[in-house]
């Protein structure tokens, strides 16, 4: 049985991000691409390090959280060429697109696909893209991904965009989301995606991690 995969978050509960910052992106993205030059030696000091700096880069605005991390794992996002034995892929899964809202793009977001991908590409990932604003792209870019993962030792999925957090779930908004609908459970399930379902794309046999930078704020239904 395929196991719940962690996932860290750019913020706390009910929690927004800032979409650009000096360096054009989410801070969290920002803090991310500092600590890949820095071998963490385990992925709970690496959590905790992924913290402190966006909480640094964003002057306190955003506060990352994560779900259970396996004990005792020394897995880094940074690796050197000279040490590259494991085989890493990842997905960069962006929405920056929303037409019906105002602004109607997230610019940080788009910036942080080219950054982020360029990031996981210099630490011997093979990066995928999965840059779309409508939700049946995004399902084919996880499907194909998922298979894909199987061959490979690791994989990371980066995930950013507009997110609404319901009855503890979190979804990413998908830029053909009917937000004239509002945010009902119903609506949610067949129009969002769950950054649930998306972190169980990751399907690598050794270690599996996903990243979701977007807001997830309080839906109002």
């Amino acid at each position: 049985m395929h196991t719940q995969v962690p996932v860290i978050y750019a913020t706390g509960s009910g929690g927004t991000t800032i979409d650009q910052d000096a360096y054009g992106g989410n801070p969290f993205a920002t803090a991310l691409i500092e600590l890949s030059t820095v071998s963490t030696g385990n992925l709970t000091t690496f959590a905790r390090q992924l913290r402190g700096l966006t909480r640094e880069r964003s002057g306190n605005h955003q506060n990352p959280t994560w779900t259970s991390l396996p004990a005792g794992s020394k897995w880094s996002i940074a690796m050197p060429a000279v040490q590259r034995t494991e085989r890493r892929v990842a997905l960069v899964l962006i929405v920056s697109e929303y037409g019906t809202l105002n602004p109607p793009r997230l610019v940080g977001a788009a910036n942080d696909e080219r950054r982020i991908s360029a990031m996981l590409a210099q630490n011997g990932f093979s990066v995928h893209q999965g840059v779309s604003n409508n939700r049946k792209s995004l399902v084919r870019a996880l499907k194909d991904f998922s298979i894909s993962t199987q061959t490979y030792d690791s994989a990371v999925i980066y995930s950013t965009g507009h997110g609404i957090e319901l009855d503890n779930i979190i979804y990413l908004l998908p830029g053909d989301y009917p937000f004239a609908k509002g945010f009902p459970e119903t609506t949610l399930k067949k129009r969002a995606l769950s950054v649930k379902s998306i972190a169980q794309s990751c399907r690598a046999t050794n270690f599996n991690l996903t990243f979701f930078a977007g807001c997830r704020t309080w839906a109002n239904p």
